[in-house]
């Protein structure tokens, strides 16, 4: 099997992955969960193990002042608020609607490299935006906890472009991805359970929905990272997020199937809007880098 046949595959099935996750994790809604506290479930299941596998390399876990400022500022307001965000939104909105919304992300990041980086938004990157916004709409509807769930998500992936813009503009792009994501979990963990504790929003639950959670931490933070990794090394970054688009549609899909979610002919059409925005988007910049 040649290279690029195997980067197919692990980012298939990554995206599968983190496609079929939100569903399980919203299972474990009706059992007593809630998003706050499913994001520091997913976090604490993984401590021991990002732990065993920075020992186990014999990686140095010694940073500098700066680097741990980096490691809370693009941590905390770029991972730690996106997943409270976006497991949040699945109380209010279908796992597939609340996926589509967050991956409107990468034109978070152009607008984001635009405002404070003076980089260019160009016509298909503009044309994106007017699609992006288009769909975002179909999205809307009259009630108030679509409306906040809608907008949750949105913020989700305002956040995660944050998370992608920190990591290119600071000293955490030169740092070992094990340590880094160590450092992550151990904050998000202590972080997370504090703004549980603050909220109320720790409840004991049934031995099934910690198993669940379990799952959700292990596909998710674990194989699903590493297989996005190695889809990246053989594919490259940019066919790598064209084929992520399978995500959300993986989303959509098993939620009407699984979980029973409703599907309007408007959302179909903006998902299609918000998806095609996305692929117009990594496509263009796959050959603005080709020609470079």
């Amino acid at each position: 099997m040649n290279t690029k046949r195997k980067g197919i595959i692990f980012t298939m099935i990554a995206t599968i992955l983190f496609g079929v996750t939100p569903a399980i994790g919203k299972m474990t809604y009706a059992m007593g969960n809630n998003g706050i506290q499913l994001a520091f479930l997913r976090h604490l299941f993984v401590l021991p193990l990002f732990l065993f596998i920075v020992l186990y390399q014999g990686k140095s876990l010694r940073l500098n002042r700066q680097q741990l400022l980096d490691v809370f500022k693009v941590g905390f307001f770029g991972n730690t608020l996106t997943i409270v965000l976006l497991y949040s939104s699945y109380e209010y909105i279908g796992v597939g609607s609340a996926t589509v919304l967050h991956f409107l992300y990468p034109l978070f990041v152009c607008c984001m490299n635009f405002l404070f980086y003076q980089q260019k938004l160009n016509k298909q990157q503009i044309l994106c935006l007017v699609l992006a916004i288009l769909g975002i709409f179909c999205f809307m509807d009259s009630s108030a906890s679509s409306l906040l769930g809608a907008l949750l998500a949105i913020l989700s992936g305002v956040f995660f472009a944050y998370y992608m813009v920190g990591m290119d503009h600071s000293l955490i792009r030169y740092m070992s991805p094990y340590v880094f994501n160590f450092y992550l979990v151990v904050m998000n963990t202590i972080v997370i359970l504090i703004l549980a504790m603050v909220l109320g929003r720790i409840h004991i639950m049934p031995i099934e929905a910690y198993i669940l959670s379990a799952v959700v931490a292990v596909l998710t933070s674990l194989i699903g990272v590493v297989l996005l990794q190695k889809g990246i090394y053989c594919l490259g970054a940019s066919l790598t997020a064209i084929l992520s688009t399978l995500e959300p549609i993986t989303s959509i899909v098993v939620g009407v199937l699984w979980l029973n979610e409703g599907l309007t002919l408007l959302k179909v059409i903006g998902c299609i809007l918000v998806l095609l925005s996305t692929f117009i988007l990594v496509k263009s910049q796959n050959q603005e880098g080709e020609l470079k």
